[in-house]
């Protein structure tokens, strides 16, 4: 499947304008949806009018997109992407925001959320993305654009639930939102070379794998901490891959030709036998997150 025109090659940026790092913009017709939020309408209507700048009927664009069989109107926008641990129901749902230039926290800007099927592939580089920046994460957005015909309708501010704007000649009114994410492996190939630039000893949380305790490790681990989530060090000793947590080896996560881990020794390897890596606590066994878990070998997926 097409990447939609971004590439590994293709780098982070931040925009002055918005003070966002802005994640490159892949093809209109890959976007994905938002799930916007009823209770945030208000907050929607405010990024939409704060996205209509002077001139703005001419940046209107046509494009088709998922599921669509004809072409549409759509907005070009910028939104900011929060990471939402505090979110009960799934701790790594991602909120999508106006930008930081609207006013207010990013919690008071929020308008909804990425649909739990792109989180599958999307949010660990998303995550990523905002751990590792000093300032805000966005990407570019599209709303969609209808005209409204005023000759069946007598219509001002809103139709149909939607906000109405008037342009130069016509009445438009603004419908759902979506990102203009790159392809998840172009995502990840961006968000490793981001990480490179500025932790260069950081193997990003992309895919999870388990791995049993050495004999003891676990009840020290418990007795050490209560997190569910914590920073673990991948050191190679010998033909090892030991998981330690400060001073106390967890795991050793032994490569071999179908290991999940086989990458992710030559990755420690190749940054001098050290790296940092996310793990959690998870029914009794480690679980440690790594970016790549294809056996040696085999092609990556990149």
């Amino acid at each position: 499947m097409t990447s939609g025109s971004t590439s590994a090659t293709d780098s982070m940026s931040e925009d002055p304008e918005s003070g966002l790092l802005m994640v490159p913009a892949a093809e209109a017709q890959f976007s994905v949806g938002v799930a916007l939020w009823d209770d945030a309408d208000d907050v929607y209507r405010s990024f939409v009018r704060h996205s209509l700048r002077d001139g703005w009927e001419k940046s209107l664009l046509r494009a088709t997109v998922a599921g669509r069989f004809e072409k549409q109107t759509f907005l070009p926008a910028v939104v900011q992407l929060v990471p939402r641990p505090d979110n009960e129901y799934n701790p790594k749902a991602i909120s999508v925001s106006a930008p930081p230039s609207l006013g207010g926290t990013d919690h008071e800007r929020h308008m909804g959320c990425l649909y739990e099927r792109n989180l599958v592939s999307l949010g660990g580089p998303l995550r990523s993305l905002a751990f590792l920046s000093e300032g805000p994460v966005g990407c570019h957005a599209l709303v969609e654009v209808d005209e409204v015909d005023e000759r069946w309708t007598d219509v001002d501010e809103e139709f149909d639930g939607r906000l109405c704007v008037r342009g130069a000649r016509r009445l438009y009114s603004f419908g759902s939102l979506r990102l203009r994410l790159p392809w998840w492996e172009d995502l990840q190939a961006m968000t490793v070379a981001h990480a490179r630039s500025v932790r260069p000893d950081l193997i990003l949380p992309f895919i999870g794998h388990w791995s049993p305790y050495r004999e003891g490790a676990h009840e020290e681990l418990l007795r050490r901490t209560g997190q569910k989530e914590f920073p673990v060090t991948l050191r190679v000793q010998g033909d090892r891959l030991l998981a330690c947590c400060e001073d106390l080896e967890l795991s050793v996560l032994v490569p071999s030709g179908r290991d999940f881990f086989d990458r992710t020794m030559r990755q420690v390897q190749d940054m001098d036998g050290t790296a940092t890596a996310l793990a959690e606590e998870h029914r009794g066994a480690l679980k440690v997150f790594i970016e790549d878990s294809s056996p040696a070998g085999s092609s990556s997926g990149r």
